[in-house]
């Protein structure tokens, strides 16, 4: 069983630092954020996801794994190959368009990490690449996921990874640490992906939002010029659309250089439209179940309300750092990707 990943995951991340820096993010970013999730990396925690296996599973490893990765972020492609590999399986790793560059380094790195492109769009590709594996992971976009199932036999594993949403909820008087976090899990990959994210929902009067969000531009202010924004056409273009909403709804717009903090008095959860940019909303329960079914993350701090939902609960500072026996969309790491029985 190879284990080359957790055991050179130094040299992972100064391979695959270019090409995740080349998707658009700043050197700064890019470093952390892929040191973060190989810090994850353990031999203990490996062990322990092993233990969680059903008895026999041996007999139902998969040779290969095809892996569809998502455009946004390389640190969810590599956990996957990781995992497989963790099994003993090759690894089928299929890049976004224009990201090919990462199978490619990853293979230099373990040649049983195969890359593997074809064109999503093109039926009879996929279904030749889903019939050289024994599990299918799928990350990516809800339509990308039916795609594939559609075209994976029922006696395959599939493993889904569609699109979800993370918040925050805050108590009435969170702690600087607590806001330090926030800020943190708002920069990490420049708040993509499903982890980051797009709504704090704050308890206390009617007032507790904008002070959040006045501490909340502090703490970010501090924060970007070590994680820098590579790019700022796509936030010129959330504040574009911010601006109006906002003044039409007698909201505040903060911000530093690099974020973009308002405010709103209607507690409705709404996606963040560009990079950066967080809304912070009156809380409200039924403004978070709306979400639950697709919601991914949610920090909690100093909160008075019991929240009881079916995502992953952590501190602030941690949305973007899960732990590497995270059940993602409830599926165990290692038994997801086992071999039909």
């Amino acid at each position: 069983m190879s284990l080359i990943l957790l055991t050179e995951k130094v040299h992972l991340v100064e391979l695959v630092l270019p090409t995740t820096i080349a998707q658009g993010f700043s050197p700064e970013v890019a470093r952390a954020g892929l040191e973060a999730e190989v810090a994850s990396w353990t031999e203990a925690a490996m062990e322990g996801l092993r233990a969680d296996l059903p008895l026999g599973w041996e007999a139902r490893a998969p040779n290969a794994v095809l892996v569809i990765a998502a455009r946004t972020l390389p640190a969810s492609a590599l956990r996957q190959c990781l995992l497989a590999r963790a099994l003993g399986a090759r690894v089928l790793l299929k890049c976004a368009a224009g990201q090919e560059a990462l199978a490619e380094r990853l293979h230099a790195l373990d040649p049983e990490i195969v890359p593997t492109p074809f064109s999503s769009d093109d039926e009879a590709a996929v279904a030749a690449a889903i019939a050289l594996a024994d599990t299918v992971v799928v990350l990516g976009a809800d339509a990308t996921v039916q795609a594939v199932r559609a075209l994976t036999s029922d006696a395959k594993g599939f493993a889904a990874h569609g699109h979800r949403v993370s918040a925050a909820w805050f108590g009435p008087a969170p702690s600087d640490v607590e806001i330090a976090g926030l800020a943190a899990d708002i920069v990490a990959w420049d708040q993509e992906g499903c982890l980051a994210p797009q709504v704090v929902w704050v308890e206390g009067g009617v007032d507790a939002p904008l002070l959040l969000a006045m501490r909340l531009t502090d703490a970010l202010e501090a924060l970007e010029p070590t994680l820098p924004l590579a790019e700022s056409a796509a936030q010129r273009i959330a504040i574009q659309r911010t601006m109006p909403l906002v003044a039409m709804l007698g909201g505040k717009i903060l911000g530093t250089p690099t974020t973009i903090v308002a405010t709103l008095p209607s507690a409705e959860f709404r996606p963040s439209p560009g990079p950066r940019m967080v809304w912070v909303l009156p809380a409200d329960v039924d403004a978070v179940m709306t979400i639950a079914p697709m919601l991914s993350t949610l920090a909690v701090a100093s909160a008075t309300q019991q929240l009881d939902l079916p995502a992953r609960i952590c501190v602030p500072g941690e949305m973007q750092h899960p732990p590497l026996d995270w059940h993602q969309d409830g599926l165990h790491p290692l038994a997801s990707l086992l071999r039909k029985a």
